[in-house]
């Protein structure tokens, strides 16, 4: 399939030096290296009636699980000021990993179609065709109030965005660049970019214009946390306020018997003790983050422009609290690729729940953009996910992860997800195949089977359902625009 937009091929020993196998057919995008304004078609303009947009995305939330916590248990605040509004319980990421995550989201395409395939890409961001740009050049004032991508160059500001308050991680009186001037955000990182962002949507209303604001808090994400007795744990880091609130007993509980799951999952053994410490701290961090979500809330309905507003909240990728012995996210189980997501417009998102809707992360952009009543420009990349304003035509999900040098011992792999069963193939540097999983999700949603790897070729599933999955998966991994959603 061809490559929608500027390309640069990866020859395969600069492939394998990064850590990604050829098998996947790198090829990675030109990275912008002018000035912080990029050379591009404008989009057309937004129509009559387009919202303002508020998109609160927090970072390492997980969705809830059948016989688990539900992390929006711990945020009241957001689920009161949703309940108007709609959420998907079958949401899932493009790739469980922050910056290949929140690329595919901003350009709503695949890793392997936008070149951002893992964290040190970040500089390769294909910003003349993504969010910012779409929607500043459609008529928005549009803000970034949080982190943006892991590795962007601290030097550049992040293109298209009228203004921007950028966080590369931290909880407490961390540096910012607030439209590329270095500063200290005082205080609690969560609130200060409440306040920032609520400044940034009274300077749009004040001067006449529509706003979107991304707004991308360290909440729930982890940092490296000095004990007492001067040990390191990574945990996240609550605000002072709820430090020691109460929380669930949330620590997953992983398989007896991980025979059946690849070599580099075995490799980990994360305690129920380390994942109830962790899950704690996460529940504890979001608290701060529901406040200010729900002050900004409060905030559009006191200037009159709430019911006008499409908002949007989700999560660049979910967390694994030990099931499977680990920790993070990084694979390709449900814990860390299924996310929360809420979605509030009056009139145009019916309110309540939807269980059976397969949702990406890539299906955010072109929502937005359908919202608004704008496009991509002529000549730009198509989109590959679908409006969820519209009827679905998604009958799969897929996803990909791209070995990362920062983080070696995860694998290549891609993945394909029905209603019902997940397949999954690994590989290894050298492209070879070095695993296969099945799971039927009916019989066994916790994944804690893999009817491949579990030495009984009785319970393997059919031949023809295999093949099929296969070829799913083979169409999934090289699809550009439309052929993205099938």
């Amino acid at each position: 399939m061809a490559f929608r937009g500027r390309r640069l091929a990866v020859p395969a020993v600069v492939a394998l030096a990064l850590g990604v196998p050829t098998f996947f057919g790198v090829q990675a995008l030109v990275g912008h290296d002018g000035p912080d304004e990029p050379v591009r078609t404008p989009a057309p303009p937004m129509a009559a009636g387009a919202p303002h947009i508020f998109f609160y995305n927090v970072d390492d939330l997980r969705d809830a699980f059948p016989g688990g916590v539900d992390p929006l248990r711990y945020m009241p605040k957001t689920r009161a000021w949703m309940s108007e509004g709609r959420r998907y319980t079958q949401t899932f990421v493009a790739a469980p990993s922050c910056g290949p995550s929140r690329a595919s989201l901003m350009t709503g395409r695949y890793p392997h179609d936008n070149g951002v395939l893992n964290q040190q890409m970040g500089p390769r961001f294909d910003a003349p065709h993504s969010m910012a740009c779409y929607l500043r050049d459609a008529g928005y004032a549009t803000y970034e109030d949080g982190k943006f991508l892991t590795t962007w160059p601290r030097s550049r500001r992040p293109p298209c965005f009228s203004h921007s308050t950028v966080m590369w991680g931290g909880y407490d009186d961390v540096g910012v660049k607030v439209d590329g001037v270095s500063q200290r955000a005082a205080g609690y990182d969560t609130t200060y970019l409440g306040r920032r962002g609520r400044e940034y949507v009274d300077q749009a209303l004040d001067a006449g214009s529509h706003f979107a604001l991304y707004e991308t808090p360290q909440a729930p994400h982890w940092v490296d946390v000095t004990e007492p007795d001067g040990t390191h744990r990574k945990l996240a880091v609550p605000d002072r306020k709820y430090a020691h609130a109460p929380v669930a007993d949330c620590a997953g509980v992983p398989e007896a018997d991980r025979s059946d799951k690849p070599a580099y999952v075995r490799t980990m053994a994360y305690t129920t003790a380390q994942a109830r410490a962790m899950c704690r701290s996460q529940l504890r961090s979001v608290m701060t983050a529901d406040d200010e979500f729900g002050a900004t809330m409060a905030m559009l309905r006191r200037r009159g422009v709430l019911d006008d507003t499409l908002v949007i909240l989700s999560s660049d990728n979910g967390y694994l609290w030990g099931e499977h012995g680990r920790w993070e996210k990084f694979t390709p189980y449900e814990p860390s690729m299924r996310v929360p997501l809420l979605l509030r417009w009056p009139g145009h998102v019916p309110p309540g729940t939807d269980r059976t809707r397969l949702v990406s992360y890539l299906d955010l952009l072109p929502t937005m953009l359908d919202a608004a009543g704008t496009r991509v420009p002529k000549g730009a990349p198509p989109l590959d996910g679908e409006s969820l304003l519209r009827p679905s035509r998604r009958t799969t999900v897929y996803g990909e992860y791209y070995r990362d040098p920062a983080n070696p011992q995860v694998p290549s792999w891609r993945m394909v997800r029905t209603p019902h069963e997940v397949y999954v193939v690994t590989r290894g540097t050298d492209g070879a195949v070095v695993a296969r999983e099945y799971y039927d999700l009916t019989k066994d949603p916790a994944e804690q089977t893999n009817l491949l790897g579990d030495a009984d070729p009785s319970d393997d599933p059919p031949t023809g359902t295999l093949r099929d999955l296969a070829h799913r998966l083979d169409g999934f991994a090289h699809c550009g625009g439309s052929d993205c959603v099938g």
